[in-house]
């Protein structure tokens, strides 16, 4: 099964995917990132060129991920970018790969560019239905990332709402050992990228669906039974 997993920024895909793409993987199933916002120069303590490159490869080889593809879209700014833009260029990811299911992030983010990355990728997977040579999805999910999905100032109505919840513990330490390669990411304890806060929370997501840990989504569409 192809997982196409579409992500604002490098660490987005560990963050929010890390431990259920690494379980993927163990079932023989393709993850492939895309990296929309790749260069995210408005980072602070960025690494270098070359590092950040480095760090990426390095933290996606660690989940088994393919290497992701790489936009140049801009970092905390692509709200200038026309959304047909960012919309045609998950379309081609989506032409190209053919994904059975789509990951992204979820529309009220505290993240500027993971909303409009997230309304994009949701016009994109519709692109099926206006192409021929394009296969049928079978599922659209939203996921969370820590610092960003739970910081994020919602209405009940419009906050992240997981329904499907998959069992990470045999690839927790995965996750962690793939984040622990991005420079200058992680933090201190109680801050939600601190290992502390990503454990604790695996456990709590883990104890709704009766596992001991788990990352949970929010999934939108769905095509069949």
């Amino acid at each position: 099964m192809m997982n196409l997993l579409v992500v604002a920024h490098p660490d987005d895909e560990v963050l929010g995917f890390g431990g259920t793409g690494a379980a993927c993987v163990k079932l023989g199933d393709t993850v492939q990132p895309v990296i929309l916002c790749g260069e995210v120069d408005a980072r602070s303590q960025r690494p270098s060129n070359e590092e950040l490159n480095d760090d990426i490869i390095k933290a996606n080889t660690v989940l088994g991920f393919q290497q992701p593809i790489m936009g140049s879209f801009p970092n905390i700014s692509i709200n200038t970018v026309a959304h047909i833009d960012i919309v045609k260029f998950i379309e081609k990811q989506i032409t190209l790969l053919q994904p059975d299911r789509i990951f992204t992030h979820h529309p009220s983010d505290l993240n500027d560019d993971h909303k409009k990355i997230s309304h994009a990728c949701m016009a994109a997977a519709r692109l099926f239905q206006r192409k021929d040579n394009v296969k049928a999805i079978s599922g659209l999910y939203f996921m969370e990332v820590l610092s960003s999905t739970d910081w994020a100032f919602t209405s009940d109505a419009s906050q992240f709402a997981p329904n499907v919840f998959v069992d990470i513990t045999l690839t927790i330490e995965k996750k962690l050992a793939a984040l622990a390669c991005y420079r200058n990411v992680m933090r201190n304890a109680p801050h939600p990228r601190s290992e502390e806060v990503l454990r604790g929370h695996a456990v709590y997501r883990g104890g709704q669906c009766g596992s001991l840990a788990a990352e949970a989504f929010q999934q939108v569409y769905r095509f069949g039974l």
